[in-house]
């Protein structure tokens, strides 16, 4: 689904888990969380995401740098496999690097399958994403460092487009779990404070559920999102 004129939403609509998914057509291809391979009920997620951007015009294989919001499988899992076919260079921020390693263990002790390698090529930290992670061109972006639902959870603003893909930090109407592995509910509360006090967000797309329009709204919700779940 075209947003604006070179931001692209993918929302998951499969039955079990899997995220939603973002393209920014600047210059470069960048594609945000691709998600699962497949889920736990064998949902192919990758092959849906491909559809997706198919009739859009767009073909993973040309995808030319891929940043996840945060490390879990249901952001990250389709990484590999998405860099074997392009090239496509990889970044996510290094506290989250412990979540990858676990994964590799994990399908490593699959009878030894075979799995693309999630090997960060760079890491994000806060602030303009840029040198090498840019490749020098002019796509603007900036990182938001989020911790809460895990150590290593970002947010991207796009200034061109005034969007925020929040991925599982906030949603509309509620935030991600702080109970998994990193999490920590007092970290995301001031995580959410920091959004709050970001401007210049018109709309807010996240990792699960649907996406938030207009900047009125956006602030509505993490004002809502503050008063419900932090006091």
């Amino acid at each position: 689904m075209q947003l604006t004129e070179k931001l692209y939403w993918y929302p998951w609509q499969g039955m079990a888990n899997n995220c939603n998914s973002c393209l920014y057509r600047g210059e470069q291809l960048i594609l945000f969380d691709p998600g699962h391979i497949n889920n736990e009920l064998n949902e192919n997620c990758l092959e849906q995401l491909d559809s997706q951007l198919a009739a859009d015009g767009f073909k993973l294989n040309e995808v030319d740098l891929i940043l996840c919001t945060h490390g879990h499988p249901d952001h990250v899992e389709a990484v590999g496999a998405i860099r074997e076919q392009s090239g496509a260079r990889f970044g996510i921020h290094r506290e989250d690097e412990f979540i990858l390693e676990a994964m590799a263990k994990h399908y490593a002790g699959q009878g030894g399958k075979d799995f693309p390698s999630l090997t960060p090529d760079f890491y994000l930290e806060e602030g303009d994403l840029a040198g090498d992670a840019g490749n020098g061109t002019g796509d603007q972006i900036k990182v938001l460092h989020t911790p809460g639902h895990s150590p290593g959870c970002v947010c991207f603003y796009l200034p061109e487009e005034k969007a925020l893909i929040s991925g599982d930090t906030v949603f509309e109407g509620s935030i991600g779990r702080a109970d998994l592995p990193g999490g920590n509910m007092e970290t995301l509360g001031q995580s959410v404070d920091k959004l709050l006090r970001f401007e210049g967000v018109e709309m807010m797309l996240p990792g699960h559920m649907g996406y938030v329009s207009g900047a009125s709204n956006v602030k509505h919700n993490l004002t809502q999102i503050k008063r419900f779940f932090f006091g």
